[in-house]
């Protein structure tokens, strides 16, 4: 899939995960979609990298999501992979008094409604592509076992690896594969200050790359691949751990 030139949109390009996975992908030799809501360092990232061309959207906006893709849908007819890697996370509990119920709202449509939205408008474009398309989530391990504050950001992930899922189904008659890719702790802007033993987005985007190149349709990165089978010997003991993570 990855072993010819490809037209590739990336959410969220502009830092972490999405920044290293765009500057992986064009030292490839792939053109890339960047897609994030600052306008000014899309400008910086197309002046900075040939075959770059910057999108801003803010993905919790059903209307930008709309406009985005119509965009796209105009000027990138080769469009071959879509990667859904945007997400915000907030930690205060329902129980802290820095808890805001506006970011419930905020949250689930940039981590869970957006790529939904973004997948259904652009699927018709990449099954018309001769060559294998791609939808790529980018979730994490929260997504299997969540911890006790967050709770937002672990429902979205546990929706994203349903979809995954679901989507693999559906898309099983076409050119199109539905990838999922699940992370443990990545040292990000998102995670800063919070937890140990994080990987880098370069190592992060590095494996999520590598996995794409070989087929695997859910791409464990990371410690993250003994999820299943820690889940399957011993899931109180999973739950335990991740609950005071």
């Amino acid at each position: 899939m990855l072993s010819i030139s490809r037209k590739i949109l990336i959410t969220g390009a502009t830092s972490g995960i999405g920044l290293a996975l765009l500057q992986q992908l064009h030292a490839a030799g792939h053109s890339l979609i960047a897609v994030a809501r600052d306008a000014a360092v899309l400008s910086r990232l197309e002046a900075a990298h040939d075959r770059v061309a910057g999108y801003p959207c803010d993905l919790s906006s059903r209307h930008q999501v709309e406009s985005l893709a119509e965009r796209v849908q105009q000027h990138n007819s080769d469009l071959g992979l879509i990667i859904n890697n945007a997400g915000v996370q907030y930690t205060p509990t329902f129980l802290d008094e820095d808890f805001s119920y506006d970011s419930i709202e905020y949250e689930t449509k940039v981590n869970f409604l957006a790529p939904v939205w973004l997948t259904s408008l652009l699927l018709p474009q990449l099954i018309s592509q001769k060559q294998t398309s791609a939808v790529v989530n980018i979730s994490s391990g929260l997504a299997l076992a969540p911890k006790t504050n967050s709770a937002i950001y672990c429902a979205t992930k546990a929706a994203i690896h349903s979809f995954s899922q679901c989507l693999e189904y559906q898309l099983d008659a076409t050119p199109v594969i539905s990838i999922e890719a699940i992370l443990p702790l990545v040292d990000t802007p998102m995670t800063k200050g919070r937890g140990r033993g994080k990987i880098s987005p370069d190592d992060a985007a590095r494996q999520i790359i590598n996995g794409m190149s070989t087929g695997k349709r859910e791409i464990y990165v990371g410690i993250a691949k003994w999820l299943p089978l820690l889940l399957r010997l011993s899931p109180s003991l999973v739950k335990k751990m991740f609950r005071r993570s």
